[in-house]
């Protein structure tokens, strides 16, 4: 378990760092750029120990942590993407894009069946 953490935090550094520093030559950068796309995980294992959501397996980890992994890795290309766009409200979709990495492990952890091992 704890090689698959390493394997998905990898990976969304991985995904991750080529858009997160593009922005840094557009926008000035906060801590929270550099932070958010983990945040769905951290949030997801708080959630699992908690016991909120179905029963916690092995195979709920994989497949729930797997989707989160992929789209804490794509946010950042949509963020960086959206940086060329000069629009007024542009800045309110960025930041709720940093926010779905949260929304997400949320509406998976509380929605997806206890599957089995």
């Amino acid at each position: 378990m704890i090689a698959c953490i390493v394997l998905y935090f990898l990976l969304i550094a991985g995904l991750a760092l080529f858009p997160m520093r593009a922005l840094r030559k557009r926008q000035s950068p906060t801590w929270w750029d550099d932070v958010y796309p983990f945040t769905g995980i951290l949030v997801w294992f708080s959630l699992g120990m908690s016991n909120i959501g179905s029963s916690l397996s092995m195979s709920n980890f994989v497949i729930e942590v797997f989707w989160i992994t992929i789209l804490s890795g794509i946010l950042p290309w949509g963020r960086w993407l959206l940086s060329y766009v000069e629009r007024k409200h542009i800045k309110h979709v960025s930041f709720l894009l940093t926010v779905l990495p949260l929304l997400a492990a949320i509406i998976i952890r509380l929605t997806m069946p206890s599957l089995p091992e």
